[in-house]
């Protein structure tokens, strides 16, 4: 329980921290601007049209596994996404605004452009951001989003096999001709914020996508342990599987020796 001018205030618990409050303060004005690092923009642009897939990640566990296993010191940080905000501040105040993370973009193997999505973009941004980012690549561009969210969003349907410690699920655009990794998203279940709303893009566009959404039992979003199994899966089959072949273990040494968040990993069962 926290206090606000004396007045009790229950916080919800949250199992994820991606999962936060979409509500925009009215005042704030939200952009998303696109910001190519190389010297030569066009050139950048050019070299990103002619990639033939697009991983996206979102949440924490999700860009844990692109960022450790994909994006590697062999990759060409191509540019990121920013999200900015402006907001009008009464001059007495002690506001100090918190520096938004930026989304970054590599591109791996010539011709996989990766996108980790920053935290700070929530579902307010998700239309806009799903197409800057597909407008980035051909419509052929075979498109593939990671997601990890909290069991609980499955409404009831988490039934784990074999003593795994997440479950994943699938949900496809009619573009996409491939049979997908996972079996289908059931229902009453749903995707929200960017995952659907790149998928909801493609289905409009007529591009081939597939979503991975992956779901766990833990409070923590910090145990990569939890989720690379299955999620290596989706790299096993075609279009994708020529991506990531086998797991790099000196990766997963580095990550587990320089995750933060390692000492706080709380599990329910």
């Amino acid at each position: 329980m926290s206090l606000d001018f004396g007045e009790p205030v229950f916080s919800s618990s949250r199992a994820y921290d991606e999962l936060e409050d979409d509500d925009e303060c009215p005042s704030a004005n939200i952009e998303l601007n696109l910001s190519l690092d190389l010297k030569n923009a066009e050139e950048t642009k050019s070299r990103i049209s002619k990639c033939d897939a697009l991983i996206i990640s979102y949440g924490t566990l999700a860009s844990d596994f692109c960022e450790t296993l994909l994006v590697s010191k062999g990759c060409i940080e191509c540019g990121s996404i920013k999200v900015e905000k402006s907001m009008e501040v009464d001059d007495t105040s002690d506001f100090r605004p918190r520096k938004l993370k930026s989304s970054t973009l590599s591109i791996i193997q010539d011709s996989v452009l990766v996108c980790n999505v920053s935290q700070d973009v929530t579902a307010v941004m998700a239309n806009r951001f799903a197409e800057i980012i597909l407008d980035l690549v051909s419509p052929s561009c075979k498109v593939m989003v990671l997601s990890s969210h909290h069991y609980g969003q499955l409404q009831g349907n988490y039934n784990p096999m074999n003593d795994t410690s997440c479950i994943v699920h699938s949900l496809i655009s009619p573009a996409y001709t491939h049979p997908p990794a996972f079996p289908q998203l059931p229902q009453p279940a749903t995707l929200d914020s960017l995952p659907a709303a790149v998928l909801t893009e493609c289905i409009v566009k007529k591009r081939p996508c597939v979503a991975y959404p992956v779901f766990t039992e833990t409070y923590s979003t910090s145990d990569l342990d939890l989720v690379i199994d299955s999620l290596m899966k989706a790299f096993r089959c075609n279009p994708f599987k020529s991506i990531l072949p086998s797991v790099d273990q000196s990766k997963l040494h580095q990550y587990r020796e320089k995750n933060s968040r390692k000492d706080v990993l709380y599990r329910y069962m």
